[in-house]
């Protein structure tokens, strides 16, 4: 790297840029929100709202005295990932399904075309917290593109990078090292398979580790961020059920550990102010980002978390896997899927971790990793040498590093708390958990070295499953494009009935959606399930 590079890279405020970046998301999802929220569908009340929220940011930026060079850069940055999701296209089930609901819904209402088309996905849509599909509508009135609104993963994973690396570094790791580690951690093949789509669980992972960390740092009395630990909160708590339970898991950690190292006497006074963050902060989440569905749920005489907990619950998991493997015991399932091979399933009613290492096995274990979803062993190959080098790590005598170990251990309270565990998606979380032991307790360099390379290897396979599948999928849907063309012409695409929303792709690529009726009276009739099905 040249010295000029160095210097200019130094001279930008990297806590102030990662503020930047999650007010500009939280910004965009409350904006979102309060239209889903509210009847305020006219351009008018539009326009109001969008002014009153700059004028929001702008006093921000005024009262914290925002350094210029960093702020542009932060500007800059939103831009370019804005844009650049913009030109790619969703091809998950669930981004296609319920995650694209919302933005499309949105879109419908604002724009007084309500009904022209049905959504696909409109349950999940309403019943789940949306706050990063309020995200993507917003992404898509400043781009004019849906896809657009998948960015919310990709900004996010700065300020985790940033927060991560002082973790490390406040184990007394170089920089180098620190920011090696961290890559490693943020972008994880969980991660990577999720960065192209909607699914929202690593970017629920980034909010959780920015304001764990910030919020160690701040019960520590150490330099944190109140704008990061407030809004990664909102944020957290309205964009999955488990955000509340998370949060609610790091505090208990977090406050525990403090009134055990530190003086118990005075505790409340010397600590009031963050409390009152944390407080302020989760009504502003519940009111506004989380108001659909937990205050709804709340109204109507539903369980707070409706349809995933009370008496008319839904079961989500069973048809996820065989059901010998899941009546195993938590710690047991969890073993068995990160010892295993990484494998998906279409079927996964009878579906069990692969351990027989055939070339068969190999290749569909690397087919797997491009899913966002990837069923067992979702952390890639390499992640049970790092959880055994982590074990290994823990049995160090290394004294201090205490930022390291509160984390770890909010980590883990999480890990056991949560009863799919085994599934990767759902505690992203852990993936940090081998190095945090490293960094934590362990002296030896080699040994923390070891498991970013392992690491490393995880991510460069699911990269290069990632893109692979990518470019094969972006072909074959242009392909599919040009076709539809030729057949159709000008007349507008009256789609067949699918669970998945694919004119939050046709609309990117201005194609007209007919409304609903027959094709003969309302276009050209396209079945886009069978067209996007890719032959071997």
């Amino acid at each position: 790297m040249s010295t000029s590079m160095r210097n200019a890279i130094e001279q930008i405020l990297w806590p102030r840029f990662c503020d930047h970046v999650l007010v500009f998301v939280f910004a965009s999802s409350l904006y979102g929100a309060v239209l889903y929220n509210t009847d305020w569908h006219a351009s008018y009340w539009q326009a109001v709202l969008g002014l009153v929220i700059l004028a929001a940011i702008a006093f921000y930026g005024y009262i914290t005295g925002a350094d210029q060079r960093t702020a542009l850069l932060a500007i800059a940055f939103i831009a370019v990932v804005l844009f650049a999701c913009g030109f790619l296209r969703e091809f998950s089930y669930d981004g296609l399904n319920y995650h694209s609901a919302v933005p499309l819904t949105l879109d419908q209402r604002n724009s007084g075309l309500t009904g022209t088309y049905e959504i696909g996905g409109m349950f999940w849509a309403e019943h789940y917290p949306k706050a990063f599909e309020f995200f993507a509508y917003t992404a898509r009135v400043l781009t004019s593109r849906f896809n657009s609104g998948k960015s919310f993963t990709f900004l996010l994973s700065v300020p985790a990078l940033v927060c991560l690396m002082e973790v490390f570094r406040s184990a007394g790791h170089s920089v180098k090292t620190a920011f090696a580690a961290a890559i490693a951690c943020v972008y994880s093949p969980v991660a990577l398979g999720q960065i192209t789509t909607l699914y929202v669980d690593a970017a629920h992972y980034y909010c959780w580790t920015i304001f764990s960390v910030q919020l160690i740092f701040a019960v520590a009395n150490r330099p944190y961020s109140a704008i990061q630990l407030g809004t990664a909160l909102a944020l957290l708590i309205g964009s999955k059920m488990t955000g509340a339970v998370f949060a609610g898991v790091s505090i208990l950690v977090v406050v525990g550990v403090a009134l055990v190292e530190q003086e118990k006497n005075g505790f409340l006074r010397r600590q009031w102010k963050v409390l009152a963050q944390l407080a302020v902060w989760s009504v502003v989440a519940v009111t506004t980002l989380g108001y659909s569905p937990y205050l709804q749920n709340v109204f109507a005489g539903r369980h707070v978390f409706y349809p995933v907990l009370g008496k008319d619950r839904i079961d989500i998991i069973s048809s996820q896997a065989s059901p010998h493997f899941l009546g195993m015991n938590p710690l047991h399932r969890l073993l068995l899927s990160y010892l295993s091979i990484p494998s998906n399933c279409t079927s996964c009613a009878a579906a069990e971790p692969v351990f027989a290492p055939s070339m068969d096995h190999l290749r569909d274990a690397f087919i797997a990793l491009h899913t966002a979803d990837t069923r067992f062993a979702g952390f890639g190959p390499f992640f049970g040498a790092m959880l055994v080098l982590g074990v290994i790590a823990a049995l160090g005598n290394k004294k201090g590093a205490s930022i390291a170990k509160v984390y770890l251990l909010a980590t883990l309270a999480i890990v056991l708390v949560h009863p799919q565990s085994w599934w990767a998606r759902y505690v992203p979380m852990l993936y940090a958990a081998p190095f945090l032991s490293s960094a934590a307790f362990s002296n030896s360099r080699k040994l923390f070295h070891s498991i970013i390379v392992l690491a490393l290897l995880n991510s460069l396979l699911a990269a290069g499953s990632v893109t692979g599948y990518m470019v094969l999928k972006q072909t074959h849907y242009r392909n599919t494009l040009a076709s539809v063309r030729y057949t159709c012409g000008q007349r507008p695409l009256a789609l067949s009935a699918s669970k998945m929303n694919w004119q939050f792709d046709l609309r990117d690529d201005n194609f007209n959606i007919a409304t609903n009726g027959t094709p003969s009276l309302n276009g050209c009739g396209v079945n886009f399930d069978q067209l996007m099905i890719m032959k071997r």
